[in-house]
């Protein structure tokens, strides 16, 4: 799945596939899925710490999604945006939506439905 996002006033292209998860792992040495967990435990906990967690994997995640589209290191991409974008929280929101979207770990409520039984003969 492909998706544009605006960050900063730049378009991003995202591109998330299978090759994401070792992607991500080949790049930042740990498991995504394992990261995005950690965000989620996060969400009951405060601090500066957290932010800073939260920001990493958000970035490390948009970066990956990116990465088909750019000859950039990581740290090149980082240096491309400035601590402005820490404040603007609709942003953010919209980065980890987008994020969410392409690797399909929220559910709209739209999709959200009962399943059905399958009769067994």
């Amino acid at each position: 799945m492909e998706k544009t996002i605006t960050i900063n006033g730049k378009e991003y292209r995202l591109k998330s596939s299978l090759f994401s998860i070792i992607s991500y792992k080949n790049t930042f040495g740990s498991e995504l899925f394992n990261d995005i967990s950690v965000l989620d435990s996060l969400s009951s906990k405060e601090g500066l710490s957290t932010l800073s967690t939260v920001i990493d994997v958000i970035f490390r995640i948009t970066y990956v999604l990116h990465k088909p589209y750019t000859k950039q290191t990581y740290d090149e991409f980082l240096g491309g945006f400035d601590f402005s974008i820490l404040s603007d929280v609709k942003e953010l929101e919209s980065i980890a939506n987008t994020i969410a979207d392409l690797l399909g770990t929220v559910q709209s409520k739209d999709e959200e439905q009962p399943k059905k039984e399958v009769p067994h003969p």
